[in-house]
């Protein structure tokens, strides 16, 4: 029993012998690994050891190679920091150092050179090495006595320095100063010269330079020129002229000639050449002296075209000087006035002007030209034979730069056939007018007669379907008048038996009311029947649709009628009084018209006049329309309607016959009704239609027409 915990304590070691052993091994292996690595960075190190030695050695043999170059040059070299402190000068610069190499070094160029060259140092070193690139500087330095111009070289040397080598370009300097000046004198020459300067190769006639105003003139750069053949601007019909230019040119002779060159747009123009020998960087060349004539040949032309054309219209057009001197007169003007051609200068202006308007034309004509520039209008002139010619003409003032007159030019057009025309237009337009006239009133009586007509033949429609049933009732009324004085007297028979029943009944019935009211119902019925017919008489009246003729008429019956058919418009309305018609009628005998017509005058005047009271009247005055009639002269009668209303004034008067003229809102009003009125009265009744009125004072229409009509044609 003692021995099993011996046993498991024996295998728990055992156990821990194996894995100790497993980890001996582990790190045996990992020993192995990492002598193996060890000795192989050890072979690295000595490889690069080896090879650092091999560089070192060269590097020193290059330092001093660089070091010989770097005493040898004679340019100035030196290393300078980030901050431009000198850190190393080659030693042979030192002539040429702005002060001594021992005052230079370990100090900054702010602490040896001016300020602003300083400045600009210490910018360059810091671009080129925040850039890594190389860069170039010039600048210039007072060393003894004289300014000496270096061109300074920069390049990175490390992280924090670079090596600066300036080269004395001073003689460069000078020359290009001497070059440039030589050259700004003849550019000065050259560029300022408003003729186009070129100087040509006389074995290849190519351009080798140009100015700007030839290039200005040709359309291309100085640049476009160099790579240019002579065919490519100068005109084809001129390759011949050129040839003769290079030649002349060559045996040493001057050339002058008008050609023609092409522009870089592809246009032509005109120019005039002058060429002679130039010596030009040592070479014969062919200076070329070029002036664009285009212009000057456009205005010959237009000179020549426009004497074409003033010599060719049929305008008199002249020119003079300040003092009315004649300087030229055309053809036209020559013919016109009778002046030979010889003589156009030769005579004042005012010679020609017809004496009638002489006053015009010294007092307005002139001072107006001499003070606007311009004068127009129309005139006469008066020819050498005595002939005076209306003309419509136009005088020029014209002025230099200065303001100053310096001639004058004048058109002037005979205008008789005109004014001849004219006069028949004006002819034609009257009677045009007039024609339209007639038309537009004969349309509008058309219309409103139409209107009328469809209006007549409905009010006569309904006046005959009214008639009828009324004329029945009418006519049983009296029937049916007797027949209820026959039951009456039945009743009071009855009621004289005293009979139970009736007594019961009458009392059910009211029957003493009913035998009271009766009659008045049937005298109230016979009443309305009568006013029916009344206003169905009225009606066929006013309609009148068989009177085609004149007829002998009743005013009167014609007016009462009229006011009939407008009784509605008449009567009270809400906060508008009823309006009053005050009839002042005289002794009227019948009248010969057209009646349906003068009916319609009627209507026409008093809606007018409602209409006009509507508006308003006069103060507190009653709406009231009166109407009088009376005979004038045994032969004449009047008409006139009055109202109190607002009247108008004394401009709407004289429109208010104007055919479409109405003050009424648009659409109340066609302004039509007035017009075709007094045409009814004026023409197809030989009347007048007048009209008073002032504003505030209402307005008053009288008709005045013959009793009996004339004969008419």
């Amino acid at each position: 029993m003692n021995n099993i915990p011996m046993q498991k304590e024996i295998t728990l070691l055992r156990q821990q012998n194996a894995d100790l052993q497993q980890q001996l091994a582990k790190l045996t292996s990992e020993s192995h690994t990492r002598i193996t690595q060890l000795e192989k960075e050890l072979q690295d190190t000595k490889k690069l050891l080896e090879n650092y030695q091999q560089a070192e050695i060269k590097l020193k043999a290059d330092q001093a190679e660089l070091l010989a170059l770097f005493n040898a040059i004679e340019d100035v070299i030196i290393v300078v920091d980030s901050e431009c402190r000198y850190l190393t000068i080659a030693p042979s610069c030192a002539p040429l150092l702005y002060k001594p190499p021992t005052e230079v070094i370990g100090k900054t160029a702010y602490e040896i050179l001016p300020a602003q060259l300083a400045d600009s140092f210490v910018a360059c070193i810091q671009q080129v090495l925040k850039t890594k690139k190389n860069t170039k500087i010039e600048y210039s330095l007072p060393i003894g006595d004289q300014e000496v111009w270096f061109e300074g070289s920069v390049s990175v040397m490390d992280e924090n320095s670079v090596v600066w080598i300036a080269r004395d370009i001073s003689d460069r300097k000078a020359t290009e100063a001497a070059l440039r000046e030589q050259e700004a004198q003849y550019r000065s020459i050259f560029e300022a010269v408003s003729d186009g300067l070129s100087v040509l190769d006389l074995d290849t006639g190519k351009i080798v330079a140009a100015n700007p105003a030839f290039c200005q003139i040709h359309g291309y750069t100085q640049e476009e020129f160099f790579y240019l053949d002579p065919t490519d601007f100068v005109h084809p019909s001129c390759f011949e002229k050129f040839g003769e230019f290079i030649n002349v040119i060559k045996m040493g002779g001057e050339f002058h000639t008008q050609a023609v060159d092409i522009h870089k747009d592809g246009t032509c123009f005109d120019i005039e050449v002058t060429g002679k020998l130039l010596n030009y960087n040592g070479k014969p060349h062919a200076l070329s002296v070029v002036r664009d004539i285009s212009q000057r040949k456009q205005a010959e032309k237009e000179q020549r075209r426009l004497t074409a054309i003033l010599e060719a219209t049929t305008d008199i057009i002249g020119i003079a000087d300040v003092n009315g001197n004649s300087c030229y007169l055309n053809q036209a003007g020559q013919k016109m006035l009778g002046i030979p051609a010889s003589e156009t200068d030769k005579f004042h202006i005012s010679e020609f002007v017809e004496p009638s308007m002489l006053d015009k034309f010294q007092t307005e004509s002139l001072p107006t030209l001499l003070q606007k520039g311009i004068w127009s209008g129309e005139s006469k002139l008066l020819s050498r034979s005595g002939e005076q010619v209306p003309i419509s003409q136009v005088m020029i003032a014209h002025k230099n730069e200065q303001g100053e007159i310096e001639f004058l030019s004048t058109i002037a057009r005979d205008i008789r056939d005109r004014l001849q025309i004219e006069a028949q237009l004006r002819q034609q337009a009257e009677d045009l007018a007039q024609t339209l006239k007639e038309l537009q009133r004969t349309q509008a009586q058309m219309v409103q007669a139409e209107k009328m007509s469809s209006l007549g033949q409905l009010v006569a429609g309904v006046a005959h379907e009214i008639n009828n049933p009324v004329n029945f009732i009418h006519g049983n009324l009296t029937h049916l008048e007797e027949h209820t004085e026959d039951l009456l007297q039945v009743i009071n028979l009855y009621q004289a038996m005293n009979l139970p029943e009736f007594e019961t009944l009458s009392e059910e019935i009211d029957l003493d009311y009913i035998q009271q009211d009766l009659p008045k119902i049937l005298q109230s019925m016979k009443i309305g029947t009568q006013r029916i017919r009344q206003i169905v008489l009225s009606l066929r009246n006013f309609s009148r649709m068989d009177e085609a003729e004149f007829k002998e008429v009743d005013i009167h019956e014609g007016i009462d009628s009229t006011l009939m058919i407008l009784q509605h418009r008449l009567k009270e309305k809400p906060q508008f009084p009823e309006i009053q018609v005050i009839r002042d009628y005289g002794s009227l005998p019948l009248v010969e018209c057209y009646a349906g017509q003068l009916n319609q005058v009627l209507m026409n005047i008093l809606t007018n006049a409602i209409d006009a009271l509507e508006m308003g009247t006069r103060k507190d005055e009653l709406p009231t329309i009166t109407i009088r009639t009376a005979v004038i002269d045994a032969n004449w009668v009047t008409i006139a309607i009055a109202d109190n209303g607002m009247g108008m004034s004394e401009q709407i008067q004289k429109q208010i016959f104007n055919p479409f003229f109405t003050t009424k809102p648009v659409g109340k009003g066609t302004g039509m009704g007035m017009s075709i009125s007094y045409q009814i009265i004026t023409e197809k009744h030989a009347g007048k239609l007048e009209c008073y009125s002032q504003p505030g004072q209402g307005t008053e229409f009288v008709i005045t027409i013959p009793i009996c009509q004339p004969i008419m044609a």
